[in-house]
């Protein structure tokens, strides 16, 4: 509800507006100075610079008397620098290499800081320790903060706070943050900032007005817009802007914000975490030590530390996470649902019975080294297959499909509250030219608006640089596919050398084996794929940087979908689906090598191993990635410095960069992760299981690395999670596809329902009894000597006859009147109803999932209410502020009226 407290807001709003906004004297006398202070000419530049410039080898005494000391007391980690014995925060950095002295630069960079201090803002320049790098520090003062916000269109808290609670956050009060921490500070109604309508503004207080993520995104503004002539080989000179196109000149070297001081071990000081600049402190004890792991984000905090767009990936993963928990329950259940029942499956039961069915001679999988062997010898791949395949997998894929789309229905509910709360869903991106574009682009036109030339690629140039990076992609696509054609052979190989040797485990340990090779080269492709597809897309030449990332994401997800779940594919779809019965050369390709067959038992275990080993593996190989070998690099860079008198920015300009493709490498990850969690979880009920463990822990992960491993990036806004939700749900709709042909053609469901249905003894425990002796042709073993090069030992060498007069396999078949092999009546029954499965269960399904969409809306109620509310106010501040002047005016003519009046009595007496 609006409440009382924003009723008695609107009714204080003319009050507010007419009276005199109170803005501390020494901060208007500060702007005053420093409007006056940049001395921007070209000959007295230098001094200017060297106003502000420090030497830290002669006069370190004096600096540490001048810097305001930071919370532990080191001088050098400090947040502030100080002109005219002023602390000011240090709201950006620009790094730049001294050793490396070239004059063209070092005009450019003059230049620029010329430039920007016409901004406003305030310079101060210092060098490392080492004296092999120099240093600007930025600072942008009030008025100049108050100037960006309005450019940026900034929503700033107004006085009056919203009743955002709901009755389930109660439920959740447990798993909250630790308030002594993170304290809640409650949601407010925003509005457009307005300099004119400070007070307005809850805490108006210029020192935390802004936050610091707002502080550095104004400041990363006025480095993006400030103009700069660049300088080219050629002689050729031509203005640019922006600080990214100055590092990618190398004019400067790295351009960020500053971490928050050190992080410290916890303290029993009640005022540890109170204070300003402490937000790392916090964040790091309420969020990124493991201890956190099962309670909740502080969200809040994340965005006034690192930005909107950061603060929506980890609300996103985090919203992902918990809602991975149903999906767990319920594949934990099909899971322990197949355990429980194992003792009484009569499929497994008969297969494991060396004195029934497991007495079946079976037909050699390969040729020359492969011997006849017994059904008993799949006894345990059948027994598994129980496990992961039985009744509950047909409703666990109903399930994970509507759960597919409903945790995208419901995370735009939780996206549309965010947007709300971080007042970003009017927000809209400014686009500006990619660096690499402009450095790259020779070719100029004028732009009709503002006058000035811009680089440009003409249309044939820029469609031949395409077709080279389409042609580069389709290379690695096909490599992806001869790897995968080369595991296949490796399964085939390691197969007959262990059948020669012993049988017994030869295919356990040769889907094993064959699937970590797999999990082997998809990482090394993946490493060489990620480095290509960045070059083919920098070949593109994209003009502005969401184009060039959204190319990139194309490549990058079209590469991994291939690359991760081919092998997969093949296994669920295409292994053992083209076999003729033994004794046809159509067996064989090319009239030689003798195709992939599956176990007499199915598929379905080996793609179970497959997907286990592949996704398990995958989320520790990334984990290593991710974590040790950032650590080892920024070790690696610490080792032959000196740590002494080290400033807060030269310690963080030796962490790792990830401002590049903010997040992107975690994105991409959990994307890979949600489609082994769709795409294939009827083959693997407990891949929830391992991708929510993976979650908890990556959350804390990612935290970690943010805060101790990466340089701040500088802060973004963002309303969405961008191109990553439409791919997340063509995933979900694949995944119905895919789990209903897997169910159809990989798992024996079909069949067995065919069977029972057909079988005339299909009563109580019994109905599976003879099952794979109806699932299993027999050939005569003479018909193999037809077959090419087919060496199996049919014959006893002792008594000179044959040892095995027929061998079964896998297929309803039998031999027809011209000795050539026709499908039975049953094989047909079993294509038309594993048609009419997958026709049913995706309609089902897709019913399902549009019921979804209909009935839950993609906005909260509560949150549409709340903006109907915050309309409210902007309208009423708006209405006043258009009418201020009229009763400004009535106001003065009421007292001329009262004069006239006091007059006219006074004479009248």
């Amino acid at each position: 509800m609006l409440g009382q407290s924003a009723v008695q807001f609107c009714q204080e709003i003319p009050k507010t507006l007419a009276a005199k906004q109170n803005i501390m004297a020494d901060e208007k006398s500060d702007s005053v100075s420093e409007k006056q202070a940049p001395v921007i000419d070209e000959n007295s530049r230098d001094t200017a610079i060297a106003m502000t410039e420090f030497d830290t080898s002669t006069n370190n005494g004096s600096r540490r008397d001048l810097i305001r000391d930071s919370d532990d007391g080191d001088p050098n980690q400090t947040m502030f620098f100080t002109l005219e014995d002023k602390p000011r925060r240090i709201d950006f950095v620009l790094v730049y290499e001294i050793d490396k002295f070239d004059p063209a630069k070092d005009r450019q960079r003059k230049t620029f800081e010329q430039n920007l201090t016409d901004v406003g803002v305030i310079l101060e320049h210092d060098t490392s320790a080492d004296g092999k790098l120099g240093c600007v520090k930025i600072h942008s003062p009030w008025e100049a903060l108050m100037k960006g916000a309005k450019l940026l269109g900034l929503r700033k808290r107004l006085n009056v706070k919203m009743d955002s609670k709901r009755v389930i956050d109660s439920c959740f009060r447990f798993f909250s943050p630790d308030q002594s921490i993170v304290p809640d500070e409650g949601h407010f109604f925003t509005a457009p900032f307005d300099p004119s309508k400070l007070n307005l503004f809850a805490n108006n207080d210029p020192d935390e007005f802004f936050t610091n993520a707002e502080r550095n995104l104004i400041t990363k503004l006025f480095l993006d817009s400030t103009e700069c002539p660049v300088e080219e080989k050629e002689g050729g000179v031509y203005i640019n802007k922006g600080i990214d196109s100055l590092i990618n000149h190398e004019v400067y070297s790295a351009a960020f914000p500053l971490h928050e001081g050190n992080i410290k071990p916890m303290s029993n000081d009640p005022n540890f975490f109170k204070g300003k600049d402490k937000d790392r402190l916090r964040l790091y004890h309420s969020w990124a030590k493991p201890c956190n792991a099962f309670r909740l984000q502080p969200l809040e905090y994340v965005r006034k530390y690192f930005g909107e767009k950061i603060g929506l990936y980890f609300a996103w993963l985090g919203f992902y996470t918990t809602f991975l928990i149903p999906a767990t329950m319920f594949g934990f259940g099909v899971f322990l649902y197949g355990l429980i029942t194992l003792p009484t499956d009569q499929t497994s039961k008969d297969a494991c019975n060396v004195k029934g069915a497991g007495n079946f001679t079976l037909c050699p999988l390969c040729d020359n080294l492969c011997d006849f062997e017994k059904l008993s010898d799949s006894c345990l791949y059948a027994r598994l297959t129980h496990v992961f395949d039985n009744y509950g997998t047909v409703a666990f894929a109903v399930f994970m499909a509507g759960w597919a789309l409903a945790f995208l229905e419901f995370w735009k509910r939780s996206q549309a509250a965010l947007q709300f709360m971080w007042s970003t869903n009017n927000y809209e991106a400014y686009e500006k030219l990619r660096p690499g574009y402009e450095k790259n682009v020779k070719k100029y036109i004028v732009n009709p608006v503002t006058g000035k030339k811009e680089p440009t690629v003409p249309a044939h140039e820029q469609l031949l640089r395409l077709f080279t990076s389409m042609s580069m992609i389709f290379f690695l696509i096909c490599v992806v596919c001869i790897a995968i054609f080369a595991v296949l052979v490796y399964r085939l190989a390691v197969a007959a050398a262990l059948f020669a040797v012993d049988q017994n485990g030869a295919k356990l340990i040769t889907t094993v084996t064959a699937s970590v090779l797999n999990l082997i080269i998809i990482t090394v492709l993946g490493f060489i794929y990620n480095w290509l597809a960045l070059i083919a897309t920098k070949l593109e030449k994209h003009k502005t940087f969401s184009d060039h990332e959204e190319s990139y994401t194309f490549k990058i997800i079209v590469f991994q979908f291939i690359n991760y779940y081919g092998s997969i594919i093949y296994i669920a779809f295409f292994k053992g689906s083209f076999i003729d019965p033994p004794g046809k050369k159509n067996m064989y390709v090319f009239g030689k090598y003798r195709q992939d067959e599956c176990d007499p038992t199915g598929c379905f275990i080996e793609l179970t191993i497959q997907l286990a080993i592949i996704m398990v593996g995958k989320q520790a190989l990334n984990g290593f990635i991710e974590f040790i070998l950032p650590a080892i690099k920024n070790c690696f860079r610490r080792v032959n410095e000196n740590t002494i008198g080290r400033q807060r920015w030269e310690d963080d300009y030796d962490l790792e960069d990830n401002s590049t493709f903010l997040f992107f490498d975690e994105y991409l990850e959990m994307v890979i992760q949600f489609g082994f969690v769709t795409l294939f979880v009827v083959a693997f009920p407990l891949a929830p299981l391992f991708a929510l463990i993976n979650n908890v822990i990556e959350i804390r992960l990612d935290a970690y690395k943010a805060l101790k491993m990466f340089r701040r990036p500088p802060a973004a806004r963002a309303q969405d999670i961008g191109a990553w939700y439409p791919i997340l749900r063509g995933f979900a709709y694949l995944a119905v596809i895919t789990n209903g042909f897997i169910i159809a053609w990989t798992s024996d469901f079909i069949p067995k329902l065919v069977y029972i249905w057909n079988s005339s003894n299909s009563v109580g425990g019994r109905r599976l009894t003879g099952y794979l002796d109806w699932s299993l042709s027999s050939v005569n073993t003479s018909l193999l000597s037809r077959t090419n090069d087919a060496k199996a030992d049919i014959y006893d060498k002792r008594t000179h006859r044959v040892k095995y007069p027929e061998c079964r396999f896998r297929g309803h078949v039998t031999l027809g009147e011209n000795s050539e092999y026709e499908p039975t009546r049953e094989y047909w029954q079993i294509l038309f109803a594993r048609m009419a499965f997958v026709i049913v269960f995706e309609h089902l399904c897709f019913l399902l999932m549009s019921l979804i969409s209909i009935f839950v809306p993609d906005i909260p109620g509560r949150i549409k209410q709340m903006w109907r509310y915050e309309r409210q106010l902007e309208q009423s501040i708006a209405y006043e502020d258009s009418f201020a002047h009229v009763r400004e005016r009535r106001a003065s003519m009421g007292e001329q009226v009262a004069e006239v009046n006091e007059v006219t009595e006074i004479t009248s007496h």
